[in-house]
């Protein structure tokens, strides 16, 4: 098996991102599995056994980090949980946060102890979340002012990107600590950013990020990505997680070998809502498109919703490893 097909003596060639899908498998609900550890790792390890990925992510949760800073949430029953209010407008109020710990506060140690279940009872590369340092600020101070303050407001956003930067920190070593192998970096907010004010207000702050985390770093942006891949790139990220919009054999010429290519079925038209033959023929189409690259691991172009059919999965599954 060539060198990019393997990490850490482990496959990395099927890694789709879903963790959600396991929930009916339990018969729970979203905000059980979002607030109760045992819950959350009864859904993943349901989705394991059916599945068997080369890799498994804990369930996407882009409120994480903002809660522990205190800040309120919606917590619907069934949806994911969004940040309710957008409280840090200015200098005095940034000055009023104090970093979390990752231990102690909000939902963190729930997600400390997922990952801790993960690594010690899967077969397989486990994988972490922690939201961007762009998307961060953008949770604090609202994602409609933040990409105003790249134009009009830059000392305030560059200190808010600093301070959002040692939460992600903390909260990364923590759950490498827990056992993650990896860290799957979110940052969709920056989806709406020029390359130029991409590096200059995230790409700098993630190339920070990756120098200081001790496992190797994934980046994922939602959308059409395609202007940003070179400032992608250009972080030191391990590898990139882009999204369906994004013509992966297109943009693969431009990625060092040296560096993961995730992607990057359809997550909701196709896997989630398409036939099962559908998803068998568009993913051997992408692993024919791909075929040859030693860094392409197939996954979804994003996260899986809830209501994902599973024999859409198992056809995934199936397809990725025809030989």
């Amino acid at each position: 098996m060539n060198r990019m097909a393997v990490y850490g003596g482990r496959k990395l060639q099927l890694a789709p991102l879903m963790g959600l899908p396991g929930i009916p498998l339990t018969k729970t609900t979203v905000r059980q599995n979002l607030e109760t550890a045992e819950k959350q790792w009864q859904s993943l390890s349901r989705l394991y056994e059916h599945f068997s990925p080369d890799a498994m992510f804990p369930m996407m949760d882009l409120s994480v980090e903002a809660e522990a800073l205190g800040i309120g949430l919606l917590k619907p029953e069934n949806g994911s949980f969004t940040v309710a209010v957008h409280p840090v407008t200015s200098r005095e109020a940034l000055q009023q946060l104090t970093l979390p710990r990752p231990r102690k506060d909000g939902r963190m140690p729930v997600m400390l102890e997922v990952m801790r279940l993960m690594s010690r009872y899967l077969d397989c590369l486990n994988i972490a979340y922690v939201i961007g340092p762009f998307t961060l600020a953008g949770q604090l101070a609202g994602a409609g002012p933040v990409i105003k303050g790249v134009l009009k407001n830059r000392e305030f956003l560059l200190r808010l990107l600093d301070f959002s930067g040692l939460v992600i920190h903390s909260y990364a070593e923590a759950l490498v600590e827990a056992g993650a192998d990896m860290i799957c970096l979110l940052e969709p907010t920056a989806s709406a950013l020029s390359p130029e004010q991409f590096r200059l207000f995230s790409g700098t702050h993630i190339q920070g990020f990756v120098a200081g985390c001790a496992a190797p770093v994934i980046l994922h942006i939602c959308g059409n990505t395609t202007v940003l891949i070179e400032e992608m790139i250009a972080t030191g990220c391990r590898g990139l997680s882009l999204d369906s919009q994004v013509d992966l054999p297109a943009v693969s010429r431009l990625i060092p070998p040296d560096r993961y290519i995730f992607g990057n079925l359809d997550p909701v038209r196709t896997v989630a809502y398409g036939s099962r033959m559908q998803v068998v023929a568009e993913t051997r189409t992408l692993r024919r498109s791909m075929a040859g690259l030693d860094n392409f691991v197939l996954s979804t172009g994003c996260d899986l919703p809830l209501d994902t059919r599973l024999e859409n999965l198992e056809g995934l599954c199936s397809a990725a490893r025809e030989v």
